[in-house]
Formats: C-alpha cells, sequence, structure tokens
C-alpha cells in the first residue's frame, strides 16, 4: 500500500507501508496534516493505484474513496 498527498494538483508517493501497519499510517499522516494546518491531502491506495481512502482539512478525518 502506499500514502500519496497532493501538493499542487498531482498525487505523490510519500511512503510505502504493509497493510497490516495501515491504522497506524491513517493516524500518523492525519495528525500530521492537522498539525500543520494543511489544506494539501493525503490518501491511502494500492500498489496498483486504486484508492481506498482519503483524509482533508478542515476536520482530518480519513473518509472510504
Amino acid at each position: 500500500m502506499k500514502l500519496q498527498i497532493n501538493l499542487k494538483g498531482s498525487w505523490r508517493d510519500v511512503l510505502s507501508f504493509d497493510a497490516n501497519r495501515q491504522v497506524d499510517v491513517r493516524e500518523s499522516a492525519a495528525a500530521l496534516l492537522k498539525s500543520s494546518g494543511a489544506k494539501e491531502k493525503m490518501r491511502i491506495s494500492t500498489d496498483d493505484n486504486v484508492r481506498i481512502a482519503y483524509c482533508c482539512a478542515p476536520d482530518y478525518q480519513w473518509r472510504v474513496a
């Protein structure tokens, strides 16, 4: 799986991780966005770029993609 970020209109890989770490990655990514006040979006996708979930302002909660 991959954590990706959309900074300026395109998605970029941040890191790759095992699916069993998804809860930890979601919590950490949401905290990072929230603490920075970022307006960027993050998403989790499979290695084949199938979107699983996304997180964004203003509530920084993960939603099903």
